[in-house]
């Protein structure tokens, strides 16, 4: 059934697509990227139109100007997927911003923030906020699973607190623009070899069982079916138009960042000046509550779960 497999197909080959697909490579993973849309999509985003119902909503309450959460497929289950997606972030409104890269300032928890006994209040409507950002945002993405690559918990200077992942270090100057920041990204996928499957389009996610095990390519060779062991990850696709490129001055050195939030499936490309950086572990002196989160610290699974087929329930290749 399946023509090849891998652990995370990336759907886009913008900035967040490179971001996520060099993730999965640096966590020891395999990936497949793809400047896939569907066809559908393609006309609407390259017209302006598009259309009404969801994807037009989509638009005019968030203004995802990209429209990169909009597949309109041929299949009736990819695209129902997708609209449930959507819905959580249709009635929020936020600026999708004016196109500069998003840059945040954050500082590492000490060992008493990360290990205190202090637990920041959920409040659903914020990861409904925070969704509706990613989504407007040239820079955002989506996964359709959480992801098990360790992420660092950081303090914003608004208070709130994020996860953040450092895909590495750019020097970064005043003038410069997502242009630099896409060549940088490209430099680091060529290092990683990392290939963008430029001729295909998005024909359906595979279903089994209510469970996502991979996703149906056109390809000019026909169907191309992909087994994914932990998911698919969206992402907006490369955009035309002048950059900015910006000068040549020296900059200061700034950690590229994929940002997200605890228990949300969104995320964003950001810069930070900060390095994440998981506090040191209090040395254990008896402490059985301390003994007991170092055995759950050992046991937390890592990428390598993926080459199981039994995670996520997904059936044995074949």
């Amino acid at each position: 059934m399946w023509d090849t497999e891998v652990d995370v197909v990336v759907i886009g080959e913008g900035l967040g697509g490179l971001a996520s697909a060099i993730a999965v490579v640096d966590a020891g993973g395999e990936v497949l990227v793809t400047a896939a849309i569907s066809d559908a999509a393609a006309v609407s985003v390259g017209t302006g139109d598009w259309g009404d119902s969801t994807s037009g909503s989509l638009r005019e309450r968030i203004g995802a100007r990209h429209g990169w959460l909009v597949h309109d497929t041929v299949d009736l289950a990819t695209n129902e997927y997708l609209d449930e997606v959507a819905e959580c972030v249709l009635d929020v409104p936020v600026d999708g911003g004016d196109g500069a890269v998003p840059q945040r300032s954050a500082r590492n928890l000490s060992p008493e923030e990360a290990f205190g006994r202090h637990v920041e209040t959920f409040v659903g409507a914020r990861l409904a906020g925070w969704a509706a950002q990613c989504v407007a945002s040239p820079f955002g993405l989506m996964y359709t699973s959480l992801q098990d690559w360790r992420s660092t918990t950081m303090k914003s200077a608004t208070g709130e607190f994020i996860e953040a992942l450092s895909i590495g270090a750019i020097e970064w100057a005043d003038g410069f623009g997502p242009g630099a920041l896409r060549q940088w990204m490209a430099a680091q996928a060529q290092d990683r070899d990392i290939e963008v499957e430029t001729d295909s389009t998005l024909e359906r996610i595979v279903f089994e069982e209510g469970v996502i095990t991979g996703v149906v390519l056109t390809t000019p060779d026909g169907p191309l079916a992909v087994r994914t062991r932990a998911g698919v990850a969206f992402a907006p696709g490369d955009q035309d138009g002048d950059l900015g490129d910006g000068g040549t001055a020296p900059g200061d050195l700034l950690h590229v960042c994929i940002v997200g939030r605890t228990a949300s499936r969104f995320g964003r490309v950001e810069l930070m000046a900060t390095e994440p950086a998981a506090p040191a572990r209090p040395t254990c002196t008896g402490s059985r509550s301390q003994v007991r989160e170092g055995m759950h610290d050992a046991r937390q699974q890592t990428l390598e779960g993926w080459r199981c087929g039994k995670v996520h329930g997904y059936p044995t290749l074949g």
